[in-house]
């Protein structure tokens, strides 16, 4: 009976702990949310249906204009053109890819890509390829250069780590410590030279507005 009364004690002692412990075992962390991705994400935009103008787009106002001239902001698409107007350039607008280029009757014309906003084009002369693409199909103005530029040579707009946006800069542009400030920001800064595009995830010198030196800085998402 001594014996028996020693295993009872133990187990009344130890097991409850046991239970305790195992009940203790944390479950499997769900991913935190914010963790940097493990590639840029690249997106283009396209504006148009089969049924015509992507009704996610809101249509801020309806202008009219020619489309002379490839878009020096989406320069690596010929579907996107510089757009003349009574208001001044409109630069870029895209066509409708559903359509035979002769056919095209409007284009829409972005301020960023990420507003869903645009400007509906309507044109008073039809649009013009000019030159052969690399792919053998007709090209837009934007590839009339000896050296065709590509999509992500320059993309439009970024999105970076740091929550800022950025887009390319119409014009003249600055340059500084030996680099082209091709992008502006949204909070003041710039992005000088070009994207570095070596590793899945892209990185940029960004210049914060007040700073007096760059930093490298992750992006995010990149639009052509």
């Amino acid at each position: 009976m001594g014996w028996l009364l020693v295993v009872i004690t133990a187990f009344l002692a130890f097991g409850p702990l046991a239970a305790t412990a195992q009940e203790a075992t944390p479950a499997t962390a769900e991913p935190a949310a914010g963790l940097a991705p493990n590639r840029t994400d690249t997106r283009y935009v396209v504006p148009f249906t089969r049924d015509g103008l992507n009704p996610g787009l809101t249509v801020t106002s309806t202008i009219e204009g020619a489309c002379p001239f490839g878009s020096s902001i989406a320069n690596g698409r010929p579907d996107a053109w510089g757009c003349t107007t009574d208001g001044g350039v409109v630069d870029p607008c895209f066509e409708n890819a559903y359509l035979p280029v002769d056919e095209a009757t409007e284009v829409a014309c972005f301020d960023t890509p990420w507003s869903g906003e645009v400007v509906v084009l309507r044109l008073t002369a039809p649009l013009s390829r000019e030159k052969e693409g690399p792919g053998g199909g007709p090209s837009g103005a934007a590839d009339t250069a000896e050296e065709v530029i590509q999509p992500w040579d320059l993309p439009w707009a970024l999105e970076l780590e740091n929550g800022d946006r950025c887009s390319l800069m119409h014009g003249t542009l600055v340059v500084m410590a030996g680099q082209v400030a091709h992008y502006g920001c949204e909070n003041g800064g710039v992005i000088l030279g070009e994207t570095d595009r070596s590793q899945p995830v892209w990185t940029v010198s960004y210049l914060a507005e007040g700073e007096v030196a760059s930093h490298l800085v992750d992006v995010l998402t990149a639009w052509t």
